[in-house]
């Protein structure tokens, strides 16, 4: 019997690149089980590896180079990446049963979206992690009432409307897809998901960051992963540097367009304080990932304001398989705020009050540093019972089998 063929289009894949590689490898693995897949991405070891180590089809095109931290050359780094994905999507699109792909680069799905006006035998799946225009907003691009934010909103009605089914991350994002395509049944709500096997609780006295930093008896913040225009890091800066608990000491690994203003304020707190309350570790090979998320008491996961629907931080997960309770700064309403709500996961601060953000950081310090054993919170039992790898990947799986026989 003839298998079914799934065309899979990943800007990053690899088990040991960044979350959004990670996902992608997961899916991956898991379609092959059931289809035959064939995986377009960009050419980089990180997916070298992934495609030889799993046995997997792969037509590889060339990686568009360009500074992330910079819009235009991440503008012109899409516009040639998307180039380089149509010109092979061509030669296997009319060959496969479905396409899969998300939502970025932006103008990859832009362009499938036109030519799936043109050859509508293809049925398409997309993975929404962003959703544009809106996330120009937060970044401070674009205002709500410029002429080219509301051009670029009536194309991406058009274009969000377009695949057969979508798969969302949060369920305020499923509110707003709902809102931009008119469309309800065709999106899938399924949650971010973090590895149980891969990332397993430390004890903090054992952690070799801690140890390194002298921080075993301090009540320890950490900030983990991108630090992007979205995550609300200036925000976060102004607030430690108004906390008051001498318990009290964060850290910040990963890096982004913001790190360069962590580093400044990192300098001037440890200065005006004299001695290192605030730590830039730097970027973290994902492959130790385990040692990082464990290097804290606290995780703190933060957005900045007019969020609402555009994304989910993947780390707040990876938090939780490490058994670490979150403090959330964000909309109210927002997915990770009804998260924390619903399974008593943590503490939750509105974006940009900087004030109340402080006062309550130094509430959890005291909590934390009066009673280290206070909290009753245990995320990893409820990743496990709710958020697990398997139970996502099984998800996905069957959208993709729902939108092929769709």
């Amino acid at each position: 019997m003839k298998r079914v063929k799934v065309l899979v289009l990943a800007e990053y894949i690899g088990e040991n690149h960044n979350s959004t590689a990670y996902y992608w490898s997961q899916i991956v693995k898991q379609l092959k089980k059931t289809f035959d897949v064939v995986l377009i991405t960009p050419d980089t070891n990180h997916s070298r590896i992934f495609a030889e180590k799993y046995d997997v089809t792969t037509r590889y095109v060339q990686f568009a180079v360009h500074n992330k931290n910079s819009l235009i050359s991440r503008l012109l780094g899409q516009l040639k990446q998307t180039s380089r994905f149509l010109r092979s999507v061509r030669k296997d699109i009319d060959q496969v049963d479905l396409v899969f792909t998300g939502t970025n680069p932006i103008l990859t799905m832009f362009a499938l979206a036109a030519m799936r006006r043109f050859r509508t035998s293809f049925k398409w799946l997309v993975l929404v992690h962003d959703v544009f225009p809106n996330n120009l907003v937060p970044a401070k691009v674009l205002r709500h009432s410029s002429y080219p934010y509301r051009l670029l909103t009536f194309f991406s009605k058009k274009v969000y409307a377009t695949p057969d089914k979508m798969i969302c991350i949060g369920r305020d994002m499923k509110v707003l897809l709902e809102d931009k395509t008119g469309k309800s049944d065709e999106i899938e709500f399924i949650p971010n998901w973090a590895s149980t096997t891969t990332i397993l609780p430390q004890l903090k006295s054992e952690n070799s960051v801690i140890s390194d930093l002298g921080w075993q008896n301090k009540v320890v913040f950490q900030f983990f992963g991108n630090m992007g225009r979205l995550q609300g890091v200036p925000n976060l800066l102004k607030a430690i540097a108004l906390t008051e608990h001498k318990s009290s000491r964060f850290i910040f690994i990963g890096c982004g367009s913001e790190s360069k203003q962590v580093v400044r304020s990192a300098e001037f707190v440890n200065k005006q304080v004299g001695y290192e309350r605030i730590n830039y570790f730097g970027n973290l090979d994902l492959e130790k990932n385990n040692i990082g998320l464990n290097a804290c008491d606290v995780s703190l996961v933060s957005l900045s304001s007019e969020m609402f629907g555009l994304g989910v931080p993947s780390k707040a997960y990876f938090s939780m398989a490490a058994d670490k309770p979150i403090l959330y700064i964000g909309d109210t309403g927002s997915e990770l705020e009804v998260l924390l709500s619903e399974h008593k996961l943590g503490w939750h601060c509105v974006s940009d009050d900087a004030e109340q953000l402080a006062s309550l950081l130094d509430s959890v310090a005291s909590e934390l540093s009066d009673n280290p054993e206070s909290t009753d919170v245990n995320p990893r039992n409820v990743m496990e019972r709710h958020f697990s790898e398997q139970m996502a990947l099984d998800a996905i799986q069957r959208v993709a089998e729902e939108t092929i026989k769709s």
